[in-house]
């Protein structure tokens, strides 16, 4: 605290010397137009002047001067105007600093009437005046003199466009100026606020709306665009870059909006656009009192915790100062890593690491004994489509096995908290992992009532840049030279980040009372195609010239739509703006769990028509396309894939619409 107050020493001393100046101008301006404060004061009798000083309007004048310093440099602390890093001042600063002289000033002006001298204040309000030229100069002294000291730059300049006026701009505008070196020359704003086009802002004009981007890019011989619009929408991005690659200008994309708005953003982390940039939607908020009860001084155990999900679970779970995180595994590289990334993000973090398999039923039920979790998050799964269409044993006793012995163990020593990483795939599924997701989602439902555990199920899509997902497929056939494979012209699926996708799941955890189904509201779904093409142009290539797309037909299991809600759930708002239910179904619990055995009998034997037929009848949504889509991998034309797919779009369009609104 004093080291602190110390560094505060030289800012006061410069700001009483500045005060003193300012006042010592103030004063013989004032007497040079014929108005003398300090006769004034001698002569009202306010203020007795003894006969023994040999320099009565000396003493007077300091009396005086130390009053005017004392009221000024209150109001200067007041303000808390020797706190700010006054070389990256802006406006709050400004306005700041004028209100500190206007409270002074008052003040001042104040005291002249109380001495009946109100005739007087004149002065006070030139000295205000003077105040805020040689404050604000000592205070703007740093930008000042660096504006003075930039020297030309003898590179080439990249002409840049900055697309966005706002604080992010503005940010952006400063870091280049502060950079020179680097070559950037800012020739203008674009911004669709049309009360600021026409006008300049930090001596930049703003020279159109982003409709007029491809326009100016050609008038203006534009190199390269710089997105900061922390507002706009994926789509917004996405045409903006499709101006962009029309005329061949290079663009890329402010890194964190936050970061530009506290000032703390280095041009060099300005960034090539990446499709998490071309979401549909903003990021979704948290709220973080309610998480921070949630898990502050929890012993919180993760299943699949070196997966991309449980992994990036840890990380967050982390930051709310549980009691004991038990990170629960079975690929000791993975299990590798993010232990030792939390070592050192987090050295202070108990923390417990265990290698083992959900489906050793003992060895789960031991681990749980021991360290008694009171929140589990189950994030281990076999999740990949195609695998699990050859190997359905797996997925029974991975994902609906491995969690019943979880939920047996919960139940068995009364874990607080129980919350199923599921997936859209189990709505109306035409996969093997999709019904076994299913399945365990009926579980949880038939578990939820019945026990103090409270069972939660969290459903959510695919994860962006997951391990599995497209998108480090199509980097990797990218970074090959091509070409990029894409099933269906008419896949869609619903993404989210990992972070994001996350958030919301520890926040929906943070809800649940039990036997709940949260379904995380994940925005337009989004063309695959639409996905590999954004990438492409993202890493600067042009698709066909460049990189070429190919067409290889469904994969077993595959369904050209996901789906959030099954025909038979509806979905109820919650307090979270982002976050559904989906209605409760009543789930007969011994008859799950006799469908259960007689699946992990099957499993056992390998019998896999077997399975698929038994997933059909504990699951009557199932439909089983493993058949279907062989037969389609091998038709020449993709459109003839839509006709006999069994996917229903009648029920999905009424979920989805119910979701949105």
């Amino acid at each position: 605290m004093l080291n602190k107050q110390a560094r505060l020493i030289p800012s006061i001393i410069t700001d009483i010397f500045l005060i003193n100046i300012a006042f010592f101008c103030a004063y013989y301006t004032c007497k040079s137009l014929g108005f003398d404060l300090l006769e004034s004061l001698k002569q009202s009798g306010q203020i007795p002047v003894s006969e023994l000083w040999e320099h009565q309007s000396l003493h007077l004048f300091l009396i005086v001067t130390c009053t005017v310093t004392t009221i000024r440099l209150s109001a200067l602390l007041f303000f808390h105007l020797h706190k700010p890093f006054w070389g990256y001042a802006g406006i709050r600063e400004v306005v700041a600093l004028v209100g500190a002289v206007t409270g002074g000033t008052l003040a001042l002006i104040l005291m002249l009437y109380i001495v009946n001298l109100s005739d007087a204040w004149p002065l006070f309000f030139i000295d205000g005046l003077y105040n805020i030229a040689f404050v604000g100069m000592g205070k703007f002294s740093r930008q000042i003199i660096g504006e003075f000291r930039r020297k030309p730059v003898a590179t080439p300049r990249m002409k840049v466009l900055i697309v966005g006026a706002g604080d992010a701009g503005i940010g952006v505008l400063r870091q280049i100026r502060n950079h020179p070196e680097k070559g950037y020359l800012p020739v203008g704003f674009i911004d669709d606020a049309l009360e600021k086009v026409g006008k300049s802002i930090q001596g930049l004009d703003v020279l159109g709306t982003t409709r007029e981007l491809a326009y100016i890019v050609r008038k203006r011989q534009v190199n390269e665009v710089v997105i900061a619009m922390p507002s706009a929408s994926g789509i917004r991005i996405r045409e903006i870059i499709q101006q962009c690659d029309d005329k061949g200008c290079k663009f890329k994309v402010v890194p964190s909006i936050h970061a530009i708005l506290a000032g703390h953003v280095s041009i060099n982390q300005i960034r090539e656009v990446q499709v998490e940039d071309l979401l549909n939607r903003p990021t979704a908020p948290i709220n973080l009192a309610e998480v921070s009860k949630y898990l502050s001084g929890k012993r919180v155990m993760v299943t699949g915790a070196g997966g991309s999900i449980g992994s990036e679970l840890c990380r967050q779970i982390a930051k709310f100062n549980p009691e004991l995180l038990i990170l629960y595994g079975r690929g000791e590289n993975s299990l590798y890593h993010i232990e030792n990334e939390l070592s050192e993000c987090e050295p202070n973090l108990p923390r417990a690491v265990i290698i083992g398999d959900i489906r050793d039923r003992s060895k789960a039920d031991r681990v749980i004994e021991k360290y008694r979790p009171q929140i589990i998050f189950h994030a281990a799964a076999h999740k990949h489509v195609r695998f699990m269409e050859t190997y359905p044993d797996e997925a029974v006793k991975n994902n609906i096995i491995g969690t019943q012995n979880l939920i047996d163990a919960a139940i068995k020593y009364r874990v607080g908290e129980f919350i199923l990483v599921s997936s859209d795939k189990a709505v109306n599924p035409t996969s093997v992992m999709g019904a076994s997701k299913r399945v365990t989602e009926k579980l949880i439902q038939s578990k939820a009532k019945q026990n103090r555990t409270e069972f939660i199920a969290v459903r959510f899509g695919n994860v962006i840049d997951s391990r599995g997902s497209v998108l480090p497929k199509f980097k990797r056939q990218i970074t090959r030279g091509g070409p990029v494979t894409v099933t269906h012209r008419e896949v869609t699926r619903y993404f989210m980040t990992i972070p994001e996708a996350v958030q919301l799941l520890i926040q929906a955890g943070a809800m649940g009372s039990g036997g709940e189904i949260f379904i995380l509201d994940m925005g337009e779904p989004i063309k695959i195609l639409d996905l590999a093409r954004d990438l492409i142009k993202c890493s600067g290539l042009e698709v066909d010239r460049d990189i070429k797309i190919e067409f290889t037909g469904l994969e077993p299991g595959e369904k050209l739509y996901e789906e959030l809600l099954t025909a038979q759930e509806g979905v109820t708002a919650t307090r979270h703006q982002r976050i559904f239910v989906a209605q409760p179904e009543i789930i007969e619990e011994e008859e799950l769990l006799t469908q259960i055995q007689g699946l992990e009998a099957l499993a056992d034997r390998l019998d896999t028509d077997g399975i698929v037929a038994k997933l059909q009848e504990i699951v009557p949504t199932y439909q089983p396309n493993r058949i279907l889509a062989t037969h389609t991998n091998q038709m020449k034309k993709p459109e003839a894939q839509v006709i006999n797919l069994p996917v229903a779009r009648r029920s999905d369009e009424k979920s989805t619409a119910k979701i949105s609104t």
